[in-house]
């Protein structure tokens, strides 16, 4: 009985090889998405809420959302963003071992993550090829646990995108209402409602409706008022002025005033301001951050009737050589404001307007994309107003357009990108006002966003996984030796129980295959094996697998060499960057080649040339910059068809 229940686990397992080694068709919402609580830089782990699901070779991708500082002075400049700190940080890597809810990760991790900012991690579908054959999309941003919004895909062949992938609305959310019913909340037509933010009050005037989210965390007691939270944008203060549109790329659109009232008659003047853009912190080389659309501030409410600022747009990364358009969109768009209980929902009928969501962010990190792909990450239209009494409440800011940023020095021809502002919203027809019917009350749509190309995947070389998951295995250490890679590994006496060793391989680091068995002899600690001539580009990496005395199946910690006897693309280092007059490019090269060394721009032009000769051992050259602009480039190492490629910035004065 046990010998047919191993059977059925090794059927299992090599049924579970074989389906990640071939195409995936997925549709639904396919990444899993976990809260991260702690993040710890020393051992290169995170520490989840919950890592059920979570095993060795998978792929994921970390991300926080929040963190940035903000002004916080009853000013205009109230919402300013002072220091990005990790807001938009991101990074593709693969799990090494989980213990417990803490996850080891195989490569270096490239930002030192703060959970306060809500980090979250969610898997990667990763395939030699994946289709797109349903309608896809992400779980909806949760600003209580940070995680959703995101769908990441990645295949070491093609993406074929044959259904929509949707995850419009999916961004930073929209202020919610609040109805100040009268009484115990009022309007004084002698006192304007001019503050930047206020407090949820017990009674009074002095309201304003809430703020969008936005990468800043929101303020206690500063939760209200006109003025922006980062990219999300400002409610509308009493009485009925709109609320403004969430930011992106550029910024949202403010919201408009209320207009029409008698002298005597309570006054609104002071609507949201629009969402900041995020265009000079991240969508760069050398600032490479990516955004969720920020949430449209509010209208202020005081009949029950007012529109709630709207969600922003999610974030689409999509990795592989080729994605190919078979008719299904990338859609990421802000949305438009909407509250069900009105007549027409999508106006305010005797309040003030929502503002818009900002569009999100769409990636594709692709060699060749072909087809037609649409990809829309337009803001959403700000609410229109009504008034049926005697005046003409604020309409709402348009959402901010945000970003389609694809590989390579040209943006595709095959992308159709949408990145408009959305449109602010108006009086109505519906007011019974006639002279300010048609009228934007001073309500502005969203700034565009942008298409744009020269997008590179942040990465990390060199393997980190070392650290054993199992207690019956003492180290595992793979070493290059020239065209080989030599394997060792040590028991305990608790291997005993192990029949055999499966090493398995990887050429990305996501997908292992079966390399050899290694048969376990009892007393024996030591065991080696050599891979002979293993060569490919970029890095190979390692793994154990046995099952253990009850039929489970274990693992050991990934390792990793490199993929060729020359150059090791974990050792190129570039120095200093960011760098004025020079750089100091070093790598390790694991035998004498010749290499060449070239400087290119987003564009892909080619600004500077060098020959190098490598020998084996550590390298080193310096490469003048005096003739370049400040400004982020790309530094390629060349060698028998491997290609190195760091990122770097060059400095003014």
């Amino acid at each position: 009985m046990k010998n047919h229940a191993r059977l059925v686990v090794l059927l299992l397992f090599a049924a579970f090889q074989w389906g990640i080694a071939c195409a995936q068709s997925v549709s639904g919402v396919v990444n899993g998405y976990y809260p991260v609580t702690t993040v710890n830089m020393a051992v290169n782990a995170v520490t989840l809420t919950n890592a059920t699901g979570l095993g060795p070779g998978q792929r994921v991708m970390l991300y926080q959302a929040k963190g940035a500082a903000i002004t916080a002075s009853n000013t205009s400049h109230y919402g300013d963003v002072t220091a990005l700190n990790n807001a938009g940080a991101y990074e593709m890597n693969t799990i090494c071992s989980v213990s417990g809810n803490e996850v080891w990760l195989v490569y270096p991790m490239l930002h030192s993550y703060d959970p306060s900012g809500l980090v979250q991690l969610l898997t990667v579908p990763s395939s030699p090829s994946i289709t797109i054959a349903g309608a896809l999309s992400a779980a909806s941003w949760d600003p209580a646990t940070g995680t959703g919004g995101i769908v990441a895909l990645e295949s070491s062949g093609s993406i074929f995108l044959n259904a929509d992938i949707n995850v419009s609305g999916q961004g930073l959310q929209g202020g919610a209402l609040v109805n100040y019913s009268v009484p115990p909340y009022d309007c004084n037509w002698a006192a304007d409602v001019n503050g930047y933010y206020y407090p949820l009050p017990a009674s009074g005037f002095y309201t304003g409706g809430s703020k969008g989210e936005g990468i800043a965390a929101t303020i206690v007691n500063e939760e209200f008022g006109r003025g922006k939270l980062a990219n999300g944008g400002g409610g509308g203060n009493n009485a009925n002025a709109g609320g403004a549109g969430g930011g992106n790329y550029g910024p949202g659109g403010d919201g408009g005033q209320r207009s029409g009232e008698n002298f005597f008659d309570c006054h609104g003047p002071y609507p949201g301001i629009g969402g900041a853009g995020l265009n000079g912190l991240g969508y760069s080389a050398g600032a490479n951050r990516i955004f969720l659309g920020g949430g449209g501030g509010s209208g202020q409410e005081n009949n029950g009737v007012g529109t709630p600022g709207a969600n922003g747009g999610g974030i689409i990364l999509l990795s592989a050589p080729a994605i190919v358009g078979g008719g299904g969109r990338l859609l990421a768009s802000g949305l438009q404001p909407v509250n069900p209980g009105n007549s027409d929902p999508t106006q305010a009928e005797g309040d003030g307007g929502g503002g818009g969501g900002a569009g999100g962010a769409i990636i594709l990190n692709a060699t060749t994309v072909t087809g037609t792909i649409i990809a829309d990450v337009t803001g959403g239209p700000g609410s229109n107003s009504s008034n049926h009494v005697n005046d003409c409440t604020g309409p709402g800011g348009g959402g901010a357009g945000g970003v389609v940023w694809a590989a390579g020095g040209v943006f595709p021809p095959a992308v159709s990108a949408a990145v408009s502002g959305g449109l602010n919203g108006v009086v109505s027809s519906g007011s019974s006002k006639t002279s300010c019917v048609g009228s934007a009350n001073g309500a502005t749509s969203g700034a565009p966003g942008i298409s744009q190309a020269g997008y590179v995947l942040p990465t990390s070389g060199g393997s980190l996984c070392t650290v054993l998951a199992n207690s019956a295995l003492l180290s595992f250490t793979a070493t290059r030796a020239d065209a080989n890679v030599l394997l060792d590994w040590t028991v305990t006496t608790a291997a005993d129980s192990i029949k055999n060793f499966v090493i398995q391989r990887s050429v990305d680091g996501s997908h292992f295959d079966p390399l050899a068995t290694v048969p376990v002899s009892t007393g024996q600690p030591n065991y080696h094996y050599t891979d002979a001539a293993p060569d490919t580009h970029g890095q190979i990496s390692y793994r154990l697998a046995w099952l253990n005395p009850v039929d489970v199946w274990s693992w050991s910690r990934i390792v990793t060499v490199a993929g060729q006897p020359g150059p090791d693309a974990a050792s190129l280092r570039l120095y200093p960057n960011p760098a004025k007059d020079q750089l100091t490019v070093t790598v390790i090269s694991r035998k004498t080649v010749d290499a060449t060394v070239t400087i290119s721009n987003a564009l892909g032009q080619v600004l500077h040339r060098q020959s190098m000769l490598l020998h084996n051992g550590s390298n080193s050259a310096t490469l003048p910059l005096g003739t370049l602009s400040p400004g982020a480039y790309f530094l390629v190492l060349a060698s028998q068809g491997m290609h190195l490629v760091r990122s770097f910035v060059k400095k003014g004065d």
